[in-house]
């Protein structure tokens, strides 16, 4: 069994994937925690407010020092990490968005 494969890292693992994959949405990310049932991570949203998104076997909730980023969602959890950028950035939702549209447009000019 190779280390990313063990109990210890899948959740970092996971998040860091995830993170990776949204990373177009978000101005930096790196994990900050690691244990057996959960991991953390730091990232700072477009818009410049740093958030800590967690990751649990819940599903990813996020904290933060500004209580205008959360805006009532203290005790959510989230399925994804999209589902949870879309609701604490709306430069991250834009940003979504127009990647949609150069890909549709992408997709016509093919055609």
């Amino acid at each position: 069994m190779c280390s990313s494969d063990s109990p210890t890292h899948f959740f970092a693992d996971e998040l860091r994937r995830a993170l990776a994959e949204q990373s177009f949405g978000l101005q930096t990310f790196h994990i900050t925690t690691t244990e057996n049932l959960h991991a953390k991570a730091s990232a700072t949203l477009l818009e410049g407010d740093e958030i800590t998104i967690s990751l649990t076997i819940r599903g990813y909730s996020v904290e933060s020092n500004k209580p205008t980023v959360l805006s009532n969602l203290d005790d959510t959890v989230f399925e994804s990490v999209e589902n949870l950028l879309q609701s604490v950035s709306p430069k991250y939702e834009m940003k979504r968005h127009e990647r949609w549209v150069r890909k549709l447009e992408g997709l016509l000019s093919v055609e």
